[in-house]
This record gives C-alpha cells, structure tokens and sequence, in this order.
C-alpha cells in the first residue's frame, strides 16, 4: 500500500480489537480511533470521518449493520467493512442495503484480511468515481436541456436559427461575466431579454 490510509475499528472485544490495531498499523494503516460499542462507532466515524471504517456487526447499543442505516441516513461518504464471525443472510443483505463495501468473516488471516480490505477500498473509490462522474454527466444534459429551452425562445423571438441564438446566449453571457446556464435560466422564466 503505497499511501496510507486513515481508520476507525469497531470491535467490542478488547483483544481482537488490539491485534487488529496491530495488524493495521505493521501494514501502513492509520488508526484513527477504536470503538467499543456501536454508538462510538457513530461517533468515531462522523468526528474522524476515515477511509475506511471497520465495523465488527455484533456489538453493544448498535449492531454493526444499524451503525451503518445510521451513517447512510446522515450522509457518510466512507468506505465501510463489515467484519463478523456470522455468515448470517439477514446481516449480508442489510449490509448491502446500506452502502457497506465489503464483508470479512472471523477469523481471518493477516494477509486475507488486508488484501480483502485493500480491494474492498479499491472497489469503494472506483465506485465513488463513476458517481462524481455520472453526477456531472446528469448535471450537463439538464444544463444542455435549460440552454437548449433558451435557444428556442431566441430563436421564435428574433427569428434566429439555433446557432444564432446560441452565439447570443454566449456572446451575452460574456459581456455580463455569467454564466452560461445561470443567463439561459434567466432567459426561459422571462421568454427572452431585450436588447
């Protein structure tokens, strides 16, 4: 692992939660704290927001997949991992349902457990990466959709055609150091500008 990456663990018990630390930090891995309990892990996770939290499921107060609908809920971005000694359907599904990006079962090996989190996380940004992208693209076509609306009411209103009215639109939009979609809003809610 090349840079290091930030993490919260969320185990109740002491001990694995020690060798855990242990293993995390010989491989590069920055604890930045260490949860009891699954309101902690709430906790812990909002205040240090992470790379990578890792959440045991059975816990007391939260179970592990509550601690994740919560932090969904609230708009945690983080890469979460499940770690639990049950293969149980119900907690897997849950999981899923709640952003979590992986799912290791107890015990696990040293070299298993940070290989599998390395490409949980790996996973985790290539997906946060076609979101950013697919947001954008989402946010182009509506912007294509207002501009184009704008174009139309030039183009009945001076009878333009449509790169006339678009050389208007941005020819205008320079001259008053605006936007491009803020002018063409600007344009459908009054059907047009004067000159």
């Amino acid at each position: 692992m090349s840079e290091k990456r930030t993490i919260v663990i969320a185990e109740d018990d002491s001990l694995i939660r020690m060798d855990m630390v242990e293993i995390l930090k010989d491989n590069g891995y920055i604890v930045l704290a260490e949860a009891k309990d699954g309101l902690e892990a709430v906790e812990f996770a909002k205040k240090h927001n992470p790379d990578i939290l890792l959440l045991d499921i059975k816990m007391p107060f939260l179970l592990g997949t509550k601690v994740a609908k919560v932090l969904k809920e609230q708009g945690y971005k983080g890469c979460i991992i499940m770690l639990t000694a049950y293969s149980i359907e119900e907690y897997i599904q849950e999981a899923t349902n709640n952003n979590v990006s992986g799912y290791l079962i107890k015990p696990l090996d040293e070299k298993i457990l940070i290989s599998q989190m390395n490409l949980f996380y790996k996973n985790y940004k290539e997906k946060e990466t076609l979101q950013v992208e697919l947001k954008k693209n989402e946010q182009k076509l509506k912007d294509r959709i207002v501009i184009d609306k704008a174009k139309g009411i030039l183009m009945d209103k001076y009878n333009l055609s449509e790169s006339e009215a678009y050389n208007k639109i941005r020819k205008t939009s320079m001259e008053k150091r605006m936007t491009l979609i803020n002018l063409a809003e600007i344009i459908n809610s009054t059907e047009g500008f004067y000159d």
